[in-house]
């Protein structure tokens, strides 16, 4: 059950974040683009979390021990992107000197969030061999 979670949240995370992405690019001559980016990052950020749980949880459940696979790490890296994304682009709007800075660093940490949504959902396949390992 917790394999089923972790999936689908961390395919909801992927959704939202890939949606704050294209909200972010394409609809900002709409009134609404900054709260409904704001709330898809939001959303992704809540849904990779949940995601990490059901997997904390389901490695609990097995008695194994916590990040002996590279898809764990890679996991633990998402987790810190979708949270410091959204962090850096409400601190944009509080931190006036850096602004410039600060948005091109959360501009790039959405980016690397997805990206590495994207190569560790990859991963996870491989490691529950829907993907065939090429090794």
């Amino acid at each position: 059950m917790h394999l089923v979670l972790h999936a689908v949240f961390m395919i909801a995370g992927l959704a939202f974040v890939t949606a704050g992405v294209i909200v972010a690019r394409l609809m900002r001559n709409r009134p609404w683009w900054l709260r409904g980016h704001r709330a898809l990052g939001a959303g992704g950020a809540l849904a990779v979390l949940c995601g990490f749980s059901a997997a904390v949880a389901m490695v609990a459940g097995f008695g194994g021990p916590h990040f002996q696979v590279p898809h764990a790490w890679a996991g633990a890296a998402v987790v810190l992107c979708a949270v410091a994304t959204p962090v850096l682009g409400q601190l944009q709007f509080s931190v006036k000197g850096r602004r410039a800075e600060i948005r091109k660093a959360h501009r790039a940490a959405g980016a690397l969030t997805l990206i590495l949504l994207i190569l560790n959902i990859l991963s996870g396949l491989v490691l529950v061999e829907v993907i065939p390992n090429m090794r």
